[in-house]
């Protein structure tokens, strides 16, 4: 099959991995710090986001039960400059058809912030996702992306804003921030315990596994996966306590399932490093 080109892959086939254990050290990577579209990777940032937020008590007493209203149709673009200087159009759009979440609930009903993380997290709903943007702000996830020492990722848009689009914003990641990332939310780094059980248990009831799909049975683990056209991405966390190990595989330029093997192979022949 010919190389996939999209908006978001140059059509140049990449593969990176990154694969730590327990204290980040690590173990196996290849371009690691290879920067790509971050697809719905990103959404890590919005969990501990929103998660840093109910531990300053920005919810209300409420914490992470704070109900908030679900709707379909979103603001397009940001307030201010995209990075060409021009304007970003003050518009609305909704999601492209394909991107909905058909489960997502109708427009003026509520759903708690922990709902509406696993949505994000377990289906991956970018309704969802663009809710918790709205309320937390780009600001608020960058510094979530930073507490973790994730210096290349970056989510300046919502999901499927085009508006943001044109403007030059984009969400970006690679394999050794996606590590670093998961890692910081499942051991309480930058969180408090019960937190980082509760993102554990989240990242656990991933629906559309990739790299938990060829593990042997028995071995906890938890992820998120990501795709968009040439894009297939997925992060992991893999066993318990000390012989827990962290794996991100990203690639570019595959059709979507091309891509989630290469995904499966990189994780079966690391098994054995990975313990």
């Amino acid at each position: 099959m010919a190389p996939v080109t999209s908006w978001a892959s140059d059509g140049i086939p990449s593969v990176s991995y990154a694969l730590t254990d327990h204290t980040g050290r690590v173990l196996a990577s290849r371009a690691s710090h290879t920067v790509y579209y971050s697809a719905s990777t990103v959404k890590l940032g919005v969990m501990l986001a929103a998660v840093l937020a109910a531990e300053r008590g920005e919810f209300g007493g409420a914490g992470l039960g704070a109900e908030l209203e679900c709707r379909h149709e979103f603001v397009c673009g940001e307030v201010g400059r995209g990075h060409d200087g021009d304007d970003v159009v003050a518009e609305t759009f909704v999601l492209d058809p394909d991107d909905r979440d058909a489960a997502f609930p109708p427009d003026g009903a509520s759903a708690s912030v922990a709902e509406l993380v696993r949505m994000m997290i377990v289906r991956s709903s970018n309704e969802a996702t663009n809710v918790l943007f709205d309320r937390l702000g780009a600001a608020r996830i960058a510094e979530a992306f930073a507490l973790c020492g994730a210096a290349s990722t970056r989510m300046e848009r919502r999901i499927g804003d085009p508006c943001a689009v044109r403007a030059g914003l984009t969400n970006e990641t690679c394999a050794a921030d996606l590590v670093a990332i998961v890692r910081a939310l499942v051991t309480g780094a930058v969180t408090n315990a019960e937190h980082a059980e509760w993102m554990r248990g989240v990242l656990a009831g991933q629906e559309h596994p990739r790299i938990g799909a060829v593990l042997p049975s028995g071995v906890p683990w938890g992820s998120k996966s990501g795709d968009v056209p040439g894009i297939e991405h997925d992060v992991a966390f893999i066993g318990d306590g000390d012989a827990r190990r962290y794996l991100a595989v990203c690639t570019r330029g595959f059709e979507p399932e091309q891509g989630r093997e290469v995904i499966r192979a990189v994780a079966g022949a690391l098994q054995t490093v990975a313990g």
